[in-house]
């Protein structure tokens, strides 16, 4: 071989081996998208990381100011992508399908761990946990990917998250037909209308009314509740929030009054500063009439603080147990917390709760651990049966007698208390929550020489039981316990949500252990259940079945003698049921 050729072989042997690197490059996959939270925000600084099928890291890259990421040069195959953040739930997508030669568009949505319905239970009354449990329309959508149930076979060309679409200007409706008993101010059939309108700029307006019919025989007027709210979000994250109510209860009556009427006011304001404070702050002003006016001011302040990812430390003041966080205005329905002196004026349900807390999440379980002291200025007794005109002038009674219940205003009191809760996944979308709670509660320290049981809302009186005087006298605070399981989420094959508890107390408790953070109708055995009927042509779609019932087994009856001589009972939380439909539009 000549010289000459041996060169131009050297030369070509050179320019392949060369070659061959970019050759092999042009073989790989890339990977590219735009990482936003659920309002549409792009987040700079993002982490994204690309996992094997064994969880391994194959590639990492990070976020740019306009939330744009690139991970250029990656081996064909099936992968997990992976987004983290501080302050914010990570975000997954699994079995993202890389091709040879191609670059594949992936947007990934976050949510803050403020977000509604997330893991973390920062607040536990949970607005599915009211009779009624409309949610914002904003706040229920398809953009929080923890709730979302998608196919377990969806590609890449799929996995784009609903926040990257364009915002459309939508209403939605609802109507309800409810109908129950034993649940103090709600009793008779109830007609409800909601309305909620979201705005091209992600800005919504929700609207209820709720007016219920007369029950026999007691000729009083519809009670009726109307709620209108705004939500305005914020660019820079966080949201302000109004809502406006107005209750009219004429079938309520005390000591020298017929009727209650209550407005209220409740404003919030949430500020995020970056990614490791948020803080939540907002006021309720609340004007109630019994036989006379009381007007009240009720603010509160929340600030949470991650210092590190999957731990959150939170200090939380309260004065309301009804407006706690912006959150809690997700509830529409109002709750009728009223009671009112022996001469039928209102008296404040105010006080006062500081509580500190931390969560971690531990895999997919998520522990937290709080401390708390409450001051109440009043508490409010509950029970069922009805009072007559004797009881009501001599006792601090608010009765019903539509539902045969009534509430009784006991003295306040100051209290601590620790609690422990734990949520576990069972499925993507059910979850069981535990939770014990150790602290002040309101006891009835006195015995009677007989008892009487209900059953199944029937009762034998027997001689010597406790008067509603002695039993005043005898309710004093002392350190008690609570346990609480629920099941709460969605059964995916069958459309249903649900909620069934039991919150097991000593019998003697007439308040909640921990009140803020218990819900009022939690106590013992309950359940919530709703259900989408398919019916063929039988039915429209988007009708709903609801039904609802509270201490099914009747259980903490606590029985009193009435100054007519009849039996009335005590209990942290009266049976109650409640059901009908609600038709979608």
């Amino acid at each position: 071989m000549k010289a000459g050729q041996i060169k131009v072989c050297i030369t070509l042997t050179l320019m392949f081996l060369l070659a061959s690197p970019g050759l092999a490059a042009s073989s790989d996959a890339a990977l590219s998208g735009v990482v936003r939270d659920a309002h549409g925000v792009p987040q700079l600084g993002t982490l994204v990381q690309l996992l094997s099928a064994d969880a391994s890291v194959i590639a990492t890259a990070f976020t740019d100011a306009h939330g744009r990421y690139l991970i250029p040069s990656v081996l064909p195959g099936q992968y997990q992508l992976r987004a983290t953040a501080a302050f914010f739930v990570p975000s997954s997508r699994h079995n993202v399908r890389l091709q040879s030669g191609t670059q594949a568009i992936i947007n990934l949505t976050m949510n803050t761990l403020y977000e509604a319905e997330t893991w973390l239970p920062a607040q536990r009354r949970g607005a599915d946990e009211s009779a009624d449990d409309w949610k914002w329309a904003l706040r229920s959508s398809a953009n929080r990917p923890l709730l979302r149930l998608v196919d377990d076979q969806d590609d890449a060309v799929r996995l784009s998250s609903s926040a990257e679409h364009q915002r459309r200007a939508s209403t939605q409706a609802r109507v309800s037909v409810l109908s129950g008993d034993g649940e103090f101010g709600q009793g008779g059939t109830h007609q409800i209308l909601v309305l909620d309108r979201t705005i091209e700029n992600g800005d919504g307006a929700i609207f209820r009314a709720d007016v219920g019919g007369s029950r026999v025989p007691f000729p009083v007027a519809p009670a009726a509740e109307v709620s209108a709210g705004y939500e305005r979000r914020s660019p820079f994250g966080g949201n302000t929030r109004l809502v406006a109510a107005y209750q009219s209860h004429p079938e309520i009556t005390g000591a020298a009054s017929n009727g209650v009427t209550v407005m209220q006011i409740a404003s919030t304001q949430e500020i995020k500063l970056g990614d490791l404070v948020v803080l939540d702050a907002g006021s309720v002003v609340r004007a109630e009439h019994v036989l006379a006016t009381r007007l009240t001011s009720e603010p509160f302040v929340r600030v949470g603080v991650r210092p590190t990812s999957g731990l959150l430390i939170e200090y939380h003041y309260a004065t309301s147990r009804d407006v706690q966080s912006s959150e809690d205005l997700d509830r529409l329905k109002p709750t009728l917390r009223l009671f009112a002196d022996d001469k039928g004026n209102p008296l404040s349900a105010k006080g006062s709760h500081h509580e500190l807390s931390m969560s971690r999440k531990l895999g997919t379980r998520v522990v937290e651990v709080s401390a708390f002291s409450d001051h109440m200025e009043h508490a409010q007794l509950r029970g069922s049966g009805a009072p007559g005109r004797a009881d009501l002038l001599a006792s601090p009674l608010l009765a019903d007698p539509t539902t045969a219940s009534f509430t009784l205003a006991a003295a306040g009191y100051r209290g601590k208390g620790l609690s422990v809760s734990m949520v576990q996944p069972v499925t993507r979308a059910l979850a069981l929550w535990v939770n014990y709670d150790l602290g002040t509660a309101l006891v009835n320290s006195a015995s009677a020489s007989a008892t009487t049981e209900p059953v199944f809302g029937t009762a034998v009186a027997m001689p010597n039981a406790l008067s509603l005087a002695m039993v005043q006298q005898n309710t004093g605070k002392r350190v008690s316990y609570s346990a609480n399981a629920s099941l709460k989420g969605k059964i995916v094959r069958s459309g249903t949500t649900l909620r069934a508890q039991y919150n097991w107390q000593p019998e003697r408790n007439l308040t909640p252990v921990d009140s803020y953070n218990s819900n009022q109708d939690a106590a013992y055995l309950g359940f919530y259940l709703r259900q989408r009927l398919w019916l063929g042509r039988l039915l429209p779609e988007g009708v709903d079945a609801v039904i609802q019932g509270t201490n099914l087994l009747e259980q903490g009856y606590q029985p009193v003698v009435a100054a007519d001589g009849h039996i009335l009972f005590l209990a942290q939380a009266p049976r109650s049921i409640q059901g009908g439909f609600a038709f979608n539009f």
